[in-house]
């Protein structure tokens, strides 16, 4: 017996998918997805490898634990990913300098700036000034920073945006956004582009 069935549930769930949101997903049909969260039939390896790509996450997780809500929100470990985009020989990341020069930059020099990396989903995007599928790059915070800048905080399964800590919650500061669309009406969007930029790549 295996965890997946559970699993896939707790992913469409968390999620927000219908079962037959989900199948179209993945390329499946409705009862194929039921079957498999009932218990009634186990995934072809080639359907287990698509849906733990699809949401970034471990094949052998999948099948042999129970995910925890942190996986399943789409947090991951920036040693995870830095094992997987090395072993990537398309990717070729290069640094402009300030005369306009480029030179290769190893990928450990920007994970080092973040610990966790947050993907938007829709209910979020709609509480906040971050577009859906944003990318958020987070450190995990103890105590208030000092800074100014928002917070992602965790709290009894669900994610919000504050620049307030919680001292009830996990809080993440965000320290980087990749194709976040902040609202026009914020008056302090360049303040925060600029303080984003510092935190991720330094001045």
């Amino acid at each position: 017996m295996t965890y997946f069935g559970t699993n896939l549930k707790k992913i469409r769930q968390i999620k927000g998918l219908s079962q037959q949101a989900f199948a179209e997903l993945i390329d499946l049909n409705r009862g194929v997805i039921s079957s498999y969260e009932e218990g009634r039939a186990e995934p072809k390896i080639e359907t287990l490898l698509r849906i733990a790509t699809y949401f970034g996450i471990p094949t052998d997780d999948i099948i042999s634990k129970p995910l925890t809500v942190n996986q399943l929100a789409n947090f991951s470990l920036i040693e995870e990913s830095v094992s997987v985009l090395n072993d990537e020989k398309s990717i070729n990341l290069q640094e402009i300098t300030k005369n306009n020069d480029k030179k290769n930059i190893e990928l450990q020099k920007i994970f080092a700036k973040f610990d966790f990396v947050y993907f938007v989903d829709e209910s979020l995007s709609k509480e906040s000034v971050y577009e859906k599928e944003a990318v958020l790059f987070l450190k995990k915070m103890g105590k208030a920073a000092k800074t100014g800048n928002d917070y992602l905080t965790l709290e009894n399964g669900k994610a919000s945006i504050s620049d307030i800590f919680s001292v009830n919650g996990s809080n993440y500061q965000i320290v980087g956004v990749l194709n976040g669309n902040f609202n026009a009406n914020q008056n302090t969007i360049l303040q925060r582009i600029i303080l984003l930029e510092e935190k991720v790549f330094g001045k």
